[in-house]
């Protein structure tokens, strides 16, 4: 029989462990507790470093039980047992299955725990307790980071392991958002390249042909550790999945959304999605890197079914906008002779309806004029407005207007009143059940009316004088184009929402910001028929 005992000291310390739960000082402890014997051996010093104790699932802790396996070690040394797991049944039959059938000594050096000892009854009810309060420590930690890192969403700070590619930590706050302008001008570029018509796939060729590094393989230039199941070759590459992943993500406008997953318990590491109302949704949390009005147009071009055309890099200007004014299909281009002709998909199919013949040189100089004609509208309306704004309080009927909202809101009150009155009569038997039923319904109805037109109100006045308003976007938005001449993807894409064409060559134009357009020349009008 051998006189000494083949030992691994090993210590475990999760990312929230204290200085007094460093690798290094349960090393020490183990290595002096083992000095102090006449029968054990170190051989070994095996440790996991940020890892959780709910499961044995760590590289040096699955190490050292094959040592135990091969006959290497037949003795395990840890600092107390919370180290070697907070799990309680699978610390339990570690220490009464696994490790007695391997004729493995386990030492706990704080708990004076020895398996080589004979047993005493308390040790059949310290020891599981002991581990018992072990996992209620964890599962008691679980809940308090949970808590903490909800709290943090909800504020606006920016919680999640990696930071997204082109931006970087600020060095004075780690939970903000700074832009990193190396990264984030090629995060305009993506957005840029897509808005002129490329494909997710083009762009990530066209990345790739110049040899700019990917997200993963920039992060690796910076000594950021950080891998994904999305590689697969040694180097990174840019593919349509990334280029997609950039176009389709919030944060570069300055919004954070956060907590789309989690686990179902503190047990459990795999991680399911959230329904899409608990995510932690805050705008305005960072600078932003791209326009809200480009975001908002690509997020609708990735959702247009649009193929690039042979043998070029970008899909025609009007691609995937055109409707048939009639049935409703695509407006698809044809080719005819040396010409090329707008046609209706489902004529051409041979499926009915008729062909909309529209040749594409007449169809996208009349488009690029009536687009001239919006632009133009829209900067003379951005006149008034400015006018507007200069004239005097009075003169813009904006007391009438406040007035109109107050009187509405006093009868919003003096219904309400007479409606409460109601019942009182009813119990006093002045009034009828009938009554009582139809006076409460007649209430009801006009203050839904008088609330409804104290809304509309209150939008008006804000829509022309709150200078935060959204007017002065979708204006600037236009303006970006006052000078263009040319139909261009990128043109076509950022103010046009569809075109509907009809037989006779006649063709409706539906811009973006419509609603906001009308609004705006509606309430112009009614100043102006109020003066």
């Amino acid at each position: 029989m051998q006189s000494y005992f083949n030992a691994a000291a090993y210590a475990r310390a999760s990312k929230d462990d204290a200085d007094s739960s460093t690798i290094e000082n349960q090393l020490d402890l183990i290595k002096g507790y083992a000095k102090s014997t006449q029968d054990i051996k170190i051989v070994s010093e095996r440790s996991d470093n940020g890892f959780s104790g709910i499961d044995f699932l760590r590289p040096s802790f699955t190490e050292m039980i094959k040592d135990a396996e091969e006959g290497k070690i037949n003795c395990i040394i840890v600092k107390d047992l919370s180290r070697l797991g907070r799990n309680y049944i699978e610390v339990g039959e570690l220490m009464k299955d696994i490790l007695p059938k391997l004729k493995v000594r386990l030492i706990s050096v704080n708990d004076r725990y020895d398996s080589s000892t004979p047993k005493n009854d308390s040790d059949d009810i310290i020891i599981p307790f002991k581990n018992l309060l072990n996992e209620q420590y964890l599962r008691d930690i679980s809940i308090k980071i949970r808590s903490n890192l909800n709290v943090k969403r909800k504020n606006g700070d920016f919680v999640a392991p990696h930071v997204p590619y082109g931006y970087m930590r600020d060095e004075s706050n780690k939970h903000r958002l700074v832009i990193d302008e190396r990264a984030a001008k090629i995060v305009r570029d993506i957005f840029s390249l897509k808005l002129q018509g490329m494909s997710q796939q083009k762009i990530a060729d066209r990345l790739n042909d110049i040899g700019e590094p990917a997200p993963l393989e920039y992060k690796r230039k910076q000594g950021i550790n950080f891998s994904t199941s999305f590689q697969r070759n040694d180097r990174a590459l840019w593919s349509a999945v990334a280029v997609k992943r950039i176009l389709s993500n919030p944060v570069y406008v300055g919004t954070l959304v956060q907590g789309k997953e989690t686990t179902p318990n503190y047990k459990v590491k795999k991680r399911i999605m959230k329904p899409d109302d608990e995510w932690n949704i805050i705008e305005n949390t960072h600078e932003s890197i791209i326009r809200k009005t480009d975001f908002e147009t690509v997020s609708g071009l990735l959702h247009q079914d649009t193929r690039t055309p042979p043998k070029q890099d970008i899909v025609f200007p009007l691609s995937g906008m055109m409707f048939c004014g009639d049935c409703g299909n695509n407006i698809v281009r044809k080719k005819v002779g040396k010409y090329y002709y707008y046609v209706c998909a489902t004529n051409k199919t041979g499926k009915g309806c008729t062909s909309h013949s529209f040749a594409a040189n007449e169809l996208e100089t009349a488009i690029m004029e009536t687009i001239a004609q919006q632009i133009a509208t829209i900067l003379d309306l951005e006149k008034c407005l400015d006018y507007i704004k200069n004239l005097p309080y009075q003169q813009l009927n904006m007391q009438k207007i406040n007035e109109q909202i107050i009187d509405r809101e006093k009868e919003i009150k003096d219904c309400e009143r007479y409606k409460r009155s109601l019942y009182e009569d009813y119990k006093n038997g002045e009034l009828s059940k009938e009554d009582f039923i139809a006076f409460g319904k007649d209430y009801t109805d006009r203050i839904d009316e008088l609330t409804q037109a104290t809304k509309i109100l209150k939008q008006e006045s804000e829509l022309l004088f709150n200078e935060n308003n959204a007017i002065n976007k979708w204006i600037e938005h236009f303006k970006r184009y006052k000078n263009v001449s040319d139909l261009s993807r990128q043109l076509a894409v950022s103010l046009i929402k569809r075109v509907d064409v009809f037989e006779k060559k006649q063709i409706t134009v539906v811009f973006r910001y419509q609603d906001k357009f009308e609004t705006i020349q509606k309430l112009l009008q009614d100043l102006k028929m109020g003066d």
